[in-house]
């Protein structure tokens, strides 16, 4: 028997995928509330996202069952969530778990009153498991309401308490952590083999590399960069590389990056562009090169849509079987590249270190580039020209299998990370090309994902954008602007950003503590409001927006804008002292606000050109920006000469005499 649910009208991936369950699905709206209150049920809340492993073999086990659905139709509200479309929801409820459980996942289960406060969870459960827990509920409550009402209430108070962060007895000035205690705790953490974190399941942390890769530069610590190089290398190397079609998945399940979760991620792949940019900027590492044009081509290839805006993910799955479409059984390799096949079945582990299972293997390199061709008695040149030609043979034949799932929503908050990764990788990389993209990217928000009110949307598919925009759409697309800015000198971006950070202040800020709620002031669906301070595998939404305010009020010489940077940075001091793992980019953001932060104002016709130039320098210096014409500007006022382009190194409104060369700007920063 065929069924349809009120999915069927929605257009994420994920909720289409539930679409034809025999749950009666409804969609996360004010709607699926009130019937929970006219109907007297429980709801069952059930968040996961397209790309994830566990939320298929839950939906095929437990939601296709129809016995199992009468279970949760007779007795349930049940709505189903797109986690990358409502990550205020998700926030919430997976808050409400970890409470109950101590830890939290996909799919992530949750048990609420008809209003919508949670009193029970979970994450993965067996069909037999899961039916036990539906009777258990259903009589929960219909025969003690009172003790799920006290247990809610409980859960609830506790997800508000994690939003109490009072600006009390904070210290006056930023400078009271010790950075190099930060480093130690991190190094303290790392794994010297492997690179990254010690343990596993091993996920890449681009924030905490990001910050280990600032303070190499500004403490002149040769050993953290050594830490960012390690582990950049053997990712790289590793089986979380996609070998053939480049791209990182999204974690690795050992301590060895060997074996993926292969699902990818559109906001992994962004920010570890702009990882590989800073080292090759910093290294000249050939191999960061490498991996920034294939992860970028990646992304080009597979997850462009036609209006030039980028796709979400690419699912794990393909034909029921984790990890099938990018995995290699020797036959197969060795008949995609003949007789080409045993020197490059010994560079990619093929049959050793890349088995795998059922004869499979996970492409990685075993040795370094360098290493291998030694061994081989090649040059770099014949070994480049050897991997390139098999990468496009392997690639050929891998074209031609059954595709992972691929999920086609675009979220601006993840868009403008890859913007920002596009224009770190075009300054890098010196490629044109890549700023373009970028440029047709934002072109697209701007035009497709303003509000009439004001404000962006979340989300867009199929010609319709729709969601009221989340904290970190907001702060990630005000990066974005800043740095687009930086690179054209257009003033257009500067004001888009000075209007959407206004727009952030008056609908985002808590005057009690000082930070931005997650969701604006007219979300009323969600029991709690989140104010969202940890930084994970993305930085938080809070401590981009400290950035964002710190970086515009400097431009603009905006003292409001600094001091709320300033009070939200003093306010987490103990917090990135204490645990830095988890709050990396606000130690990041901290490292550059302890001195009065130095800028560089170009001025003049050439102004583009020179500022590509300085952002290739190795000098410690992220806020550069320029005008080609007379500006009012602070930084600009009265300082335009026909013809000519002068540099000015400032601090606040003081700056040096002017130089007309970046070798005289780079000595002035070595000096």
């Amino acid at each position: 028997m065929s069924y349809t649910n009120q999915l069927i009208n929605e257009t994420s991936p994920y909720l289409l995928q539930h679409a034809h369950n025999p749950v009666d699905w409804i969609p996360y709206k004010t709607e699926a509330f009130e019937r929970a209150k006219l109907e007297n049920k429980p709801i069952l809340i059930s968040i996961g996202y397209s790309a994830c492993h566990w939320c298929h073999v839950m939906e095929h086990e437990t939601f296709e069952d129809e016995g199992i659905a009468k279970i949760m139709n007779d007795n349930f509200i049940c709505i189903k969530v797109d986690r990358e479309e409502h990550p205020d929801v998700d926030h919430v409820y997976m808050d409400a778990v970890q409470q109950i459980h101590g830890n939290g996942g996909w799919p992530l289960n949750c048990f609420a009153l008809p209003d919508g406060k949670p009193f029970w969870g979970g994450t993965y459960f067996k069909p037999e498991q899961w039916k036990l827990l539906l009777t258990n509920i259903t009589h929960l409550f219909r025969n003690k309401y009172a003790d799920l009402e006290a247990q809610a209430s409980e859960i609830v108070e506790g997800v508000a308490r994690q939003n109490y962060l009072l600006n009390v007895e904070i210290a006056e000035t930023i400078g009271a952590l010790d950075f190099y205690a930060i480093y130690k705790k991190l190094h303290n953490a790392f794994d010297t083999e492997k690179g990254g974190m010690r343990g596993a399941p091993k996920f890449p942390m681009p924030v905490v590399l990001d910050f280990l890769l600032k303070y190499s530069k500004t403490e002149k610590d040769p050993e953290a960069l050594k830490k960012v190089e390690l582990t950049l290398q053997k990712m790289a190397q590793g089986g979380i590389y996609d070998q053939v079609g480049g791209g990182f998945a999204r974690y690795s399940t050992d301590s060895d990056w060997k074996v993926p979760h292969f699902e990818k991620m559109l906001y992994d792949n962004a920010q570890l562009i702009s990882l590989y940019a800073a080292a090759y900027q910093e290294t000249g590492n050939f191999l960061y090169k490498s991996v920034i044009e294939q992860t970028c081509e990646f992304i080009n290839r597979e997850m462009i849509s036609p209006e030039g805006v980028y796709f979400s993910a690419l699912d794990a799955d393909s034909e029921g079987e984790e990890g099938l479409f990018y995995t290699w059984t020797t036959a197969e390799f060795n008949e995609t590249l003949g007789h080409y096949a045993a020197l490059a079945g010994e560079y990619y582990g093929v049959g050793a270190s890349g088995l795998w299972e059922n004869d499979r293997n996970i492409l990685l390199r075993p040795e370094s580039d360098e290493l291998f061709a030694q061994q081989h008695f090649l040059s770099m040149e014949e070994l480049a020209s050897l991997t390139g030609f098999c990468r496009q043979q392997l690639l050929k034949t891998r074209s031609l299998r059954v595709r992972p799932g691929l999920d086609d929503k675009m979220l601006v908050s993840w868009n403008s990370l890859l913007i920002s990764a596009l224009i770190d990788a075009s300054i890098a990389l010196d490629r044109k090309d890549y700023l373009q993209s970028a440029l047709q990217t934002v072109n697209f928000i701007v035009h497709n994902l303003k509000r009439l009110e004001g404000g962006l949307f979340h989300t867009w598919k199929n010609g319709k954008a729709q969601i009221e925009a989340f904290l970190d759409d907001y702060a990630f697309t005000c990066e974005a602007f800043l740095k687009l800015y930086s690179v054209t000198t257009d003033i257009t971006w500067l004001d888009e950003t000075e209007k959407l950070v206004s727009f952030v202040i008056e609908h985002f800020h808590d005057s009690h503590s000082g930070f931005f709620w997650y969701s604006q002031n007219t979300d009323k669906q969600v029991f709690a409001r989140k104010i969202e301070i940890y930084d994970g595998v993305i930085p938080s939404a809070n401590s981009a927006m400290a950035t964002v305010l710190n970086n515009l009020g400097i431009f603009l010489h905006n003292d409001d804008f600094l001091e709320k940077s300033r009070l939200m940075l003093l306010s987490m001091e103990s917090k990135v002292q204490q645990q830095p793992s988890a709050y990396s980019n606000w130690a990041k953001l901290a490292l550059a606000c302890r001195k009065e932060q130095k800028v560089i104002a170009v001025v003049g016709p050439e102004a583009v050109s020179v500022i590509r130039k300085l952002k290739k320098e190795k000098i410690n210096m992220e806020l550069i920006f320029g005008s080609t014409i007379k500006s009012d500007s602070p930084y600009f006022k009265n300082r335009f000469i026909e013809g000519k382009t002068l540099i000015y190194v400032c601090v606040g409104s003081h700056c040096l005499l002017p130089v007309d060369t970046v070798e005289e700007v780079v000595g002035l920063f070595v000096n």
